[in-house]
């Protein structure tokens, strides 16, 4: 699978299929929860008897317009909130 499609499956298709209103892609208007990684070292590091490992090659993360990962460490920023269902 090719990184562009793999990006999709984890953000505009579920947001699509969810029908999660501004969320899902870099538009304006839009909720910014943007990663920035690098493809060459982005890596899941949990096992199934370490399941609480933390992922690396992740540099940036915004939840909503805020930096709650910033070089590659959490800075105690909780940004986000549970996201319901809403109508067409």
């Amino acid at each position: 699978m090719s990184l562009e499609a793999a990006i999709r499956k984890m953000t505009s298709l579920p947001a699509q299929l969810l029908r999660l209103r501004k969320r899902g892609l870099l538009l304006e208007g839009y909720k910014a929860d943007i990663a920035i990684f690098d493809r060459n070292t982005v890596r899941d590091n949990a096992t199934f008897l370490k399941p609480h490992q933390y992922s690396t090659g992740v540099a940036y993360v915004l939840v909503n317009g805020k930096i709650c990962i910033s070089e590659g460490e959490f800075n105690n920023i909780f940004n986000g909130k549970a996201l319901l269902l809403t109508k067409n």
